[in-house]
């Protein structure tokens, strides 16, 4: 019996789906609280710094260790939700470029917006890697065409760090610090 590639990749993508949705449905959503510090030391005029820290529970000597694996999941639950979506679309614009009908118009916008999926994803990885050499233990850095979020795993964020993070996202993501959102969580 032979079984396509493309129906393997269909399971397999299905099953992590399932797998990410159970993670959710335990977890439960994250949700920040925000406090605003206006910066000057921001380049450009009159823009706000959002720090939005994730409430910690009160835990004792065992709920601190679960909740230190509940940190790491968190991060990782992120990375793997934002890791499906871009396989997803990837999948999409395969489809495009494998389909015989497909106008050569069709075709070369398929493979732009793949460079492009590919491109982003590696900027964002390269960014985990340099926030984690700022002396973070873990980050995650997920991006739209518009806007990009950054958490960061830190007891605390001070508005020194907050600048720093948003400098490296312009530096390496080419947006506008109005359009990066900085949040940490314990």
């Amino acid at each position: 019996m032979s079984i396509n590639k493309q129906t393997v990749w269909l399971v397999t993508m299905l099953s992590l789906m399932v797998v990410l949705s159970a993670y959710y449905l335990l977890t439960g959503p994250v949700e920040p609280v925000q406090e605003t510090v206006k910066s000057s030391d921001l380049p450009g005029k009159g823009i706000t710094v959002d720090i939005k820290p994730v409430e910690k529970p009160e835990a004792g000597e065992k709920q601190a260790k679960e909740a230190v694996k509940g940190e790491s999941d968190f991060f990782v639950g992120y990375q793997l939700q934002r890791s499906t979506l871009r396989q997803k679309m990837t999948e999409e614009y395969m489809k495009v470029l494998t389909d015989p009908e497909a106008s050569k118009q069709e075709i070369e916008e398929a493979q732009k917006k793949i460079e492009q999926l590919m491109k982003t994803d590696n900027t964002e990885t390269v960014l985990e890697e340099l926030i984690r050499k700022e002396g973070f233990r873990d980050a995650v850095v997920m991006s739209n065409s518009r806007h990009v979020d950054v958490i960061v795993q830190s007891d605390n964020l001070s508005r020194a760090q907050a600048v720093k993070l948003i400098s490296l996202v312009k530096q390496h993501m080419d947006v506008d610090p109005v359009d990066v959102s900085v949040a940490y969580k314990p």
